[in-house]
C-alpha cells in the first residue's frame, strides 16, 4: 500500500464525493467512479463505500478474521487490505466526521477512539498482495490533477449559492451588450 494515498478530507477537497452504498453486498465493494465534464457541467467524482458501524464488537471480529488471513498465506488478504484502505481515509478526527456524515461509518466510538481505530487494526500486519491496488492507482491519479482541487475550491468559495450563478449570468450579458455598444458607437462614426 502506498503511504502517499490521500485521506478523505484532502480527497473531499479535490471534488470527490463520499457516497455509501446499501446494497454493495459486502464492505469489500468498494468503488471509485471517475466524474466526467458535460456540456454545462461536471458530475464530481465518487467513492462508493459500503457502510460500516464500529462499535465494541467490531473490533474482536476484525482482529479475528485479520489474524486468520495472517495465518493462512494461501488465503487472500482481502479484510487485511480493507483494513489498510480504510486507515489511509481515516487519518484523522475531521476524516471520520467526513465518513460519518455521508453514512458511511457509523463510529459508536469516541471521535479520536474511531479516527485510530483502523490505524491500531494495521499495527503488527504484514499485507503480501494488496486487494485495492487498481482503486487506488485510480483516486491517486484523480487527486493529483489540481484541475479538480481548484474546481471544487471555486465551487465552494465563489459558487456556493444559486445567486452567485444568476450574478456571474447577468454580468456576462452586461459585458457582451458594452462590447456591442462599443463596436456600434465605433462604426456609427
Amino acid at each position: 500500500m502506498d503511504s502517499e494515498f490521500p485521506p478523505a478530507i484532502a480527497l473531499a477537497q479535490a471534488g470527490v464525493k463520499f457516497q455509501s452504498v446499501s446494497d454493495a453486498g459486502s464492505i469489500m465493494n468498494i468503488e471509485f467512479e471517475k466524474g466526467v465534464f458535460r456540456y454545462f457541467g461536471y458530475k464530481r467524482s465518487t467513492f462508493k463505500i459500503p457502510h460500516l458501524p464500529i462499535g465494541e464488537l467490531t473490533d474482536p471480529l476484525f482482529r479475528n478474521l485479520i489474524a486468520f488471513e495472517q495465518c493462512y498465506h494461501h488465503h487472500s488478504h482481502e479484510i487485511t487490505s480493507y483494513a489498510f484502505l480504510m486507515n489511509k481515509l481515516v487519518a484523522s478526527s475531521k476524516d471520520m466526521e467526513i465518513l460519518c456524515e455521508k453514512r458511511i461509518i457509523d463510529n459508536w466510538l469516541s471521535a479520536e477512539d474511531g479516527a485510530n481505530y483502523f490505524s491500531k487494526l494495521c499495527n503488527d500486519t504484514a499485507l503480501n498482495k494488496f486487494y485495492y491496488d487498481e482503486l487506488c492507482a485510480q483516486v491517486k491519479m484523480h487527486y493529483q490533477i489540481k484541475w479538480y482541487r481548484w474546481l471544487e475550491k471555486l465551487n465552494r468559495d465563489y459558487f456556493a449559492n444559486p445567486w452567485s450563478y444568476i450574478s456571474l449570468i447577468a454580468a456576462a450579458i452586461l459585458l457582451g451588450l458594452t462590447v456591442v455598444q462599443t463596436v456600434y458607437a465605433i462604426h456609427s462614426k
